[in-house]
C-alpha cells in the first residue's frame, strides 16, 4: 500500500534550469544550440553546483569562461530566474488532491539549486503543502548517484515498498526502483493522473 509520494519538482510540476536558452538567445542573440553545447560542456560544474559544492555565482563564472558572449552573470542570474517556476500544466491539482485525501505523506525531491529554490519557495506558496522537501544540495547528492534513494529513505523515515517516486527522468525512476521504490516516468499530468488512478488507485 503506497503511503507517501515523492515529487520530483522541475519539468513535472513546474519549469527549471531547461528552457533558459531560449530567453538567452531572444535577450541576447546567444543561439539556443551554442548555449545548450557549453552547459553540456560544463555539465560537471552543474553537478557540482546541484550537490553544494559550487555557488551560483562560481557555476555561472565557470559556464561564461571561454566564451566571447556579451552577457554578464548578474544578466544570467536574471534570465534564470525569467524561466524558473513557470507551472507544468495540471501537474499541481493533481497534488492538491492527492493532499485533500490526507492519506498520503507528499514529499519533494530535487535536483537543485540553492539560490534558486530560495527564489522559487518565495515566489510559489503552494510548495508548502509538500510534508517534506529533500533537495541535493543539502544531501551532496544528486539522484543520478547510486547512494541517494538510500539516503532519501533513511533522511524521510520511509519504507521503500509503501512509496511512489514521479520523475521526468526514466535514470532517476530506476535508480529508485533498485532500492524497492515504486516509480513512474513523468510525460505529462494528464498520463500521471491516469496511471495513479489504473494502476495504483491513488486518485
Amino acid at each position: 500500500m503506497i503511503k507517501n509520494i515523492i515529487f520530483d519538482l522541475s519539468e513535472v510540476i513546474i519549469s527549471g534550469y531547461h528552457g533558459t536558452e531560449k530567453i538567452i538567445e531572444r535577450q541576447y542573440a546567444i543561439p539556443e544550440e551554442e548555449f545548450k553545447k557549453q552547459k553540456l560542456f560544463k555539465y560537471e560544474y552543474f553537478l557540482d553546483l546541484m550537490r553544494g559544492n559550487l555557488s551560483e555565482e562560481e557555476y555561472l563564472e565557470e559556464l561564461l569562461k571561454g566564451t566571447n558572449w556579451n552577457i554578464s552573470v548578474e544578466q544570467l542570474k536574471v534570465a534564470i530566474r525569467q524561466n524558473l517556476n513557470q507551472p507544468i500544466p495540471g501537474t499541481m491539482e493533481i497534488v492538491k488532491q492527492l493532499k485533500a485525501k490526507g492519506y498520503y505523506q507528499l514529499i519533494l525531491l530535487s535536483d537543485h539549486v540553492k539560490e534558486w529554490m530560495e527564489y522559487i519557495e518565495e515566489k510559489n506558496k503552494d510548495l508548502k503543502m509538500f510534508d517534506k522537501k529533500i533537495f541535493s544540495y543539502d544531501i551532496g547528492a544528486v539522484k543520478s548517484d547510486e547512494q541517494t534513494f538510500k539516503t532519501v529513505l533513511e533522511k524521510a523515515a520511509i519504507v521503500a515498498d509503501e512509496t511512489l517516486f514521479i520523475d521526468d527522468y526514466e535514470k532517476n525512476v530506476k535508480n529508485a526502483e533498485r532500492v524497492g521504490i515504486h516509480g513512474i516516468v513523468f510525460e505529462n499530468a494528464e498520463q500521471l493522473r491516469k496511471t495513479l488512478s489504473s494502476e495504483y488507485n491513488l486518485l
